[in-house]
């Protein structure tokens, strides 16, 4: 296979950075949030990145003496939160000729062997918990005479939908065929890559995933990971519109507890994320995707039979989506009022009711008071006094 001329790399960098562009300016639109920006330099060689978060603002500026903001405490997130509570889309373009030992050896090549890697990784995690967690990464990676390409996207939801789930795969499918290229492989690579032995769960509902990818030829590669990257919005968009779904409190702590599989992977098995710091990258760039808020929850097992159960009971081992007969479908409905109101508006913060609402002063306060003047209207209308009990009133 012919190598890539490095006047092909430079543009090719270029391209992911259009990509990125692509993607941010959809979600900025759609969630009405701005993507704070980070131009950063590779220190170990040339080049660098651009890292863009959507978070929770946590940080208290105070003016300094030279009229300078600077940071000076962390303080509690405001409420209500953004359609997105922490989500980051990273481009990088670096150069070295540093790479670990353990990736030299891996690859069979020499240390110092000069080396590029470029590419676009993103992972967003929305407030509403019947959104899912998504991630999505498209690379490209050259040392010596060898080169490939990689990536993939899968989804992790909280509260699934399964037509959701069915036509994410479909549109993957399509996607891989148009391309030709294993949607079927790559899947099934998926499932295994993103796979939790501990816990022995897949991480969600899977998608595709592919690495050390020449195809036939370097524009061909190419072609599909740039497609996938450009997809990505119309991927997305099959779960967005789960954001203006009401939900509760008790289902905005098993999104915290289930996020804190997202950060035992990432920690855990990652190759990207250990190679990223193995290598020296910008460890902010790199950790950036773990989420805001999480909970761990000793011995947690959802009720039987609960909305929280049906997650456990289909959506956490590999699944044939696209094969799925009409009885399977039957056996994988979700339990009565699975899904909350549908509101016309982003839905960020849990719906607490009535009666939650009732600790709060603000609501307490005005509630005794018309209570207690009706009450008082009622006794007198009966001949009662106010300031005695009804067995000693004053009457008598």
């Amino acid at each position: 296979m012919t190598t890539p001329s490095m006047q092909q790399v430079d543009a090719l960098e270029q391209e992911f950075r259009a990509v990125q562009d692509h993607i941010t300016s959809f979600l900025s639109s759609f969630s009405g949030q701005v993507f704070e920006e980070t131009e950063w330099p590779y220190t170990k060689g040339k080049g660098g990145g651009r890292t863009r978060v959507l978070e929770v603002d946590r940080r208290h500026y105070l003016q300094s003496q030279g009229g300078n903001a600077s940071p000076w405490e962390l303080r509690p997130e405001r409420t209500p939160r953004s359609f997105f509570e922490k989500g980051a889309c990273n481009f990088s373009g670096i150069h070295g000729d540093n790479m670990p030992k353990s990736a030299t050896s891996a690859l069979n090549i020499p240390e110092n062997t000069p080396y590029r890697a470029t590419g676009v990784s993103l992972i967003f995690h929305p407030s509403n918990p019947y959104v899912p967690t998504i991630h999505m990464n498209v690379r490209f990676f050259i040392c010596g005479e060898k080169w490939w390409f990689g990536g993939g996207i899968d989804v992790t939801p909280t509260y699934p939908i399964l037509e959701q789930a069915i036509a994410f795969h479909a549109d993957l499918k399509q996607l891989c065929d148009a391309h030709h290229v294993p949607y079927g492989e790559w899947k099934e690579w998926c499932d295994k890559y993103f796979f939790l032995p501990h816990r022995n769960e897949t991480r969600g509902i899977g998608g595709i995933f592919y690495d050390h990818f020449q195809g036939d030829s370097f524009e061909h590669a190419k072609n599909f990971t740039m497609a996938l990257g450009r997809t990505f919005n119309e991927l997305y968009s099959i779960f967005l519109p789960n954001g203006n779904i009401s939900f509760t409190i008790a289902q905005r702590e098993f999104q915290l507890y289930r996020r804190g599989r997202y950060v035992e992977f990432n920690l855990a098995y990652d190759r990207g994320t250990k190679f990223g710091l193995m290598s020296n990258g910008r460890a902010e760039s790199i950790l950036v995707s773990l989420p805001a808020t999480v909970h761990w929850v000793y011995e947690y097992k959802p009720p039987a039979g609960s909305k929280e159960s049906y997650l456990y009971d289909h959506f956490l081992k590999p699944q044939s989506w696209l094969a799925l007969t009409d009885g399977d479908k039957a056996q994988m409905q979700p339990p009565p009022n699975f899904v909350g109101a549908s509101k016309s508006s982003f839905v960020t913060m849990p719906s607490k009711g009535l009666f939650a609402s009732l600790a709060c002063p603000a609501v307490l306060g005005p509630l005794a008071f018309v209570v207690g003047a009706a009450a008082a209207v009622c006794y007198f209308k009966k001949g009662g006094c106010l300031f005695c009990l009804p067995s000693s009133c004053c009457k008598a």
